[in-house]
């Protein structure tokens, strides 16, 4: 009996339905197929939902979205074992980045009409289709799915925290759940003491970076962020701070004036292209401030490296759950139109 999966399917708009599609016999060569356990939700997706996609290729749509995928690989196409370096049964996160036959980068979850082969290119689904020249990574068997889609959030926050040193004071401005993994990063990197900042809307954010271990944690309706930071770190000003907000401009120069002389920003949440207003370039040369957006290096590989070691309270960083036929209300919580109801995180689970 042939098998079909459900999937939430994006179509543009603001508009998603739920369709049933089926589920490939085999994989092709070099592939596979992949049973999703869960996928993390990113304002990303919002984004693709209204039609707006910001990778290179541009989007596709109608679509099924997500690309904070964990899965148990199925079956292995002819060589797949080798060229993915797992095995059937496998446990996996899938980096959402492929280059296909014109070595044009394409991205799981954005790039992919559901018109397109067997349309199962996304996590919002019960299964996924990986195509050759995917890369996948091992990752631990024990914890629930849901709690290892941290690992894609994680290894955008070990490319921001990439800068940080041992003993280094560090400030994270926005504690969604990009800034939450940038607590964790900083951390493993050796940040001696941390500051989290978030506006009246972060209660919940703010407590869970206080769980997590944040030396302060500041509701800028409060107090001042910049004064905060001075008295945190006796007036010198912060080593290195960290911009995870999302559409706000206002952090850019928050940061600026937080970071002590010869410090780094690392410019990491986008700000939807808008300018940065009262924003003063004299500050880079006359108190030499190193701007970045973060260290090089293979983010995804530092991730999966903490999971594997034990460093990521991956219980903590969960958030809420959904199932499938309650992504409605997900996609909700995630744009933060539910009135009195917020997350650290939102996830599908798809077992």
């Amino acid at each position: 009996m042939a098998r079909t999966s459900r999937a939430v399917v994006f179509l543009g708009g603001g508009r998603w339905e739920i369709r049933e599609l089926p589920v490939p016999e085999s994989p092709p060569a070099g592939g596979a197929i992949l049973k999703v356990e869960a996928v993390g939700m990113c304002h990303s997706d919002i984004d693709n939902l209204n039609g707006i996609v910001h990778t290179p290729w541009g989007g596709e749509f109608p679509t099924i979205p997500g690309h904070e995928v964990v899965g148990l690989v199925e079956q292995l196409g002819a060589g797949a074992a080798e060229s993915l370096g797992v095995a059937e049964g496998d446990r996996v996160a899938v980096r959402s980045g492929r280059f296909d036959e014109a070595n044009r980068m394409r991205i799981y979850g954005h790039d992919y009409s559901v018109d397109e082969g067997s349309g199962l290119y996304g996590g919002y689904a019960d299964y996924m289709e990986l195509l050759p020249g995917s890369s996948v990574l091992r990752l631990p068997g024990d914890p629930p799915g849901v709690e290892m889609t941290i690992w894609e959030p994680l290894s955008i926050a070990a490319g921001w925290a990439g800068v940080v040193s041992e003993g280094d004071s560090v400030a994270i401005l926005g504690p969604g759940h990009l800034g939450l993994a940038t607590l964790v990063a900083a951390r493993a990197r050796g940040a001696k003491k941390i500051v989290v900042t978030g506006t009246p809307q972060d209660s919940i954010r703010l407590e869970a970076a206080r769980r997590l271990g944040a030396e302060l944690a500041v509701d800028i309706g409060e107090e001042d962020p910049i004064a905060r930071a001075k008295e945190f770190t006796d007036g010198q000003g912060v080593d290195v701070v960290i911009d995870a907000a999302s559409g706000s401009t206002s952090t850019v120069t928050q940061a600026m004036e937080m970071v002590r002389r010869g410090g780094t920003v690392v410019i990491g949440g986008l700000k939807d292209r808008k300018p940065v207003e009262g924003f003063i370039s004299d500050w880079i040369p006359m108190r030499r401030i190193h701007i970045l957006a973060g260290a090089d290096g293979d983010h995804v590989q530092t991730a999966v490296d903490l999971l594997w070691a034990g460093q990521v309270p991956t219980a903590d960083l969960i958030g809420e759950v959904f199932s499938l036929e309650q992504v409605g209300e997900a996609l909700d919580i995630l744009d933060r139109k539910l009135p009195g109801r917020d997350a650290i995180r939102v996830g599908l689970s798809l077992t």
